[in-house]
């Protein structure tokens, strides 16, 4: 019963602190995605809008463009220039009417762009001549001529050969000079423009109601529902406003040197119906979800959170070096429980491997020191070449000195006083030149030696003893082998990554080839080796048990003879330990 009671307390107070830390809040949390998922969907609605009209915008500009190319095949055809040519030889106006009416009609007649086409000759406007679709008049020809012909006239002295967008009585005009050879004006083209056709692209724009246009203030098409001085003029990029109850989106661009500005009244109701449509979607989707949030949430703790969290927490233990940490009690998740018990009994095999390798250690170490102990004591050995070296430089015998030098170098090195498992990359090259000292005294001119050593790598730390016995595998099956040779020693790194190669000159055979994988996957008979061969696969060994499996030992065929690449992981690598 007093465990009922517990579990009934525990049910409350959970109860308690949903309502409290997580209705209130979903609920505030509810409210405020509404209403900034409202704002959101309004901007994309923007948007929407502005990016519908700067595409508008740009069909209409290509429209532009394609009158431009019209107005200028008056010059580029000719047609117009040899007739004109021809009549200032002939003196025939019938035939100059004839020639330049069928080429305005076949060019511009049934261009839906344009209304009408006016073309003169500024040396004589009299001669006057036009072509008009079904849709314009003779009147729109004959309100041309009188009120717009005479300032045509004095622009064509300024204009030279560009465009000019003209405008009166809201009719739009795009004048041209035609120009000869010479390039001299000699007439003026002049498109009255279908502003229907031009400007009716506007009702794309996405929730239309009306549009307007106007060129440098002045409506030319629709009717202006907002009030051009509150217009930003000379902007690139549409613009989004409301005044009121309205909507507004306009656009400004330059056209021909004249500011041609968009002005689109949006449908109010369509605005707001979307906004209201996202509003209450999002709502009920946030509120329909409470309940099941708080079911899920409860699930997961209860079911995933707090064994997860167990797991973390004896992870740690295991990261702390606390081997055999065992993770209690019992899940209801058969999932958990499988892992829990695989983790735990990871962590009892783990912690009697790590036992056994400790008592491994120390039964080698202690056998190795009764070994030496039992022969002779190496300190003793250390002692006694330091008086023979003194001996030898007194008696002037250098070269034996230094080779006494380099052999206590090498017995230092063994005995490794300290314990050190890892030294600086310098020190251990200082044992390789050791050994190599005594062998190229031994071998004389028959071995010769490169390095290639980045210096900025000498700090880097290197497990102890891990070289010597690569360049002293080199040296015996590349250089002695062979009677002379060469030994190239580069160390340099890449990433995380820091590599040694050494390569001698001797070459393979396939039966060595076979010997090495062997002694490499550590597949042969210790008694049946050299010693030389046990040392490549301890070192081998060693690598992937410091580093992992990426690093190591590998021995392979080379354009120069034979590479012996060692691979370690830098300091701070992620598999470094």
């Amino acid at each position: 019963m007093a465990k009922i009671k517990r579990n009934t307390g525990i049910k409350w107070r959970m109860i308690r602190l949903l309502v409290l830390c997580w209705l209130v809040p979903i609920a505030i949390a509810s409210f405020l995605v509404s209403f900034v998922m409202s704002r959101r969907l309004f901007g994309q609605m923007q948007e929407t809008v502005t990016n519908s009209l700067s595409k508008v915008a740009n069909i209409i500009e290509t429209g532009f463009e394609e009158c431009h190319k019209e107005s200028r095949n008056a010059t580029y055809l000719g047609v117009v220039y040899d007739a004109y040519n021809d009549y200032l030889n002939d003196g025939d106006e019938q035939k100059l009417y004839s020639d330049i009416t069928l080429y305005l009609t076949g060019q511009y007649r049934y261009n839906k762009r344009t209304n009408s086409v006016m073309l003169f000759f500024t040396a004589n406007p009299r001669l006057f001549y036009s072509t008009y679709d079904s849709s314009s008049s003779i009147n729109d020809v004959q309100a041309f001529r009188i009120n717009a012909m005479g300032d045509m006239i004095n622009l064509s002295n300024t204009i030279d050969t560009s465009i000019y967008l003209y405008m009166i009585d809201s009719r739009l005009y795009l004048a041209r000079n035609l120009v000869s050879a010479a390039y001299k004006p000699y007439a003026m083209i002049v498109m009255q423009i279908n502003a229907d056709e031009m400007f009716g692209s506007l009702k794309s724009v996405w929730g239309y109601k009306s549009a307007a246009v106007f060129v440098d203030g002045e409506c030319v098409y629709g009717e202006a529902t907002k009030d051009y001085a509150d217009l930003k003029k000379d902007q690139r990029v549409s613009l989004f406003e409301k005044e009121g109850e309205s909507y507004y989106t306009y656009y400004s661009d330059k056209i021909d040197g004249r500011t041609v500005t968009y002005l689109v009244e949006l449908d109010s109701s369509i605005i707001m119906s979307e906004q209201r449509v996202g509003r209450y979607i999002l709502l009920i989707l946030l509120f329909s979800l409470i309940p099941l949030g708080i079911v899920v949430i409860w699930f997961f703790d209860r079911m995933v959170s707090k064994p997860m969290g167990e797991l973390v927490k004896a992870a740690g233990e295991i990261g702390n070096e606390n081997y055999g940490y065992e993770i209690k009690g019992e899940d209801k998740s058969l999932e958990f429980q499988l892992v829990n018990g695989a983790f735990n009994s990871m962590s009892k095999k783990l912690k009697q491997q790590f036992e056994q390798i400790y008592l491994e250690e120390l039964a080698v170490r202690d056998a190795n020191i009764k070994a030496l102990q039992s022969q002779i004591n190496p300190h003793f050995i250390n002692n006694t070449l330091e008086i023979i070296n003194w001996e030898a430089r007194l008696n002037g015998v250098y070269k034996v000195s230094g080779m006494i030098e380099a052999l206590s170098t090498m017995l230092n090195a063994t005995l490794n006083r300290k314990s050190i498992q890892r030294i600086p990359l310098y020190e251990e090259l200082k044992y390789v030149d050791a050994y190599l000292y005594i062998i190229s005294e031994r071998m004389g001119k028959r071995l010769t030696i490169e390095k290639e050593i980045d210096e900025s790598l000498l700090s880097e730390p290197v497990p102890r003893l891990i070289a010597q016995p690569i360049v002293e595998n080199a040296v015996e099956h590349g250089v002695t082998t062979q009677g002379n040779g060469k030994i190239t020693i580069k160390v340099y790194a890449k990433n995380e990554y820091m590599y040694m190669e050494v390569i001698n000159t001797g070459h393979m055979s396939e039966e060595d080839k076979k010997r090495i994988e062997k002694i490499l996957n550590g597949d042969y008979d210790e008694k049946a080796e050299k010693s030389v061969s046990i040392g490549i696969s301890n070192v081998n060994k060693r690598l992937k048990l410091m580093y992992g499996d990426k690093c190591g030992l590998t021995i392979s065929e080379c354009e120069e003879g034979t590479v012996s690449l060692l691979t370690f992981m830098r300091e701070g690598g992620e598999a470094f330990v």
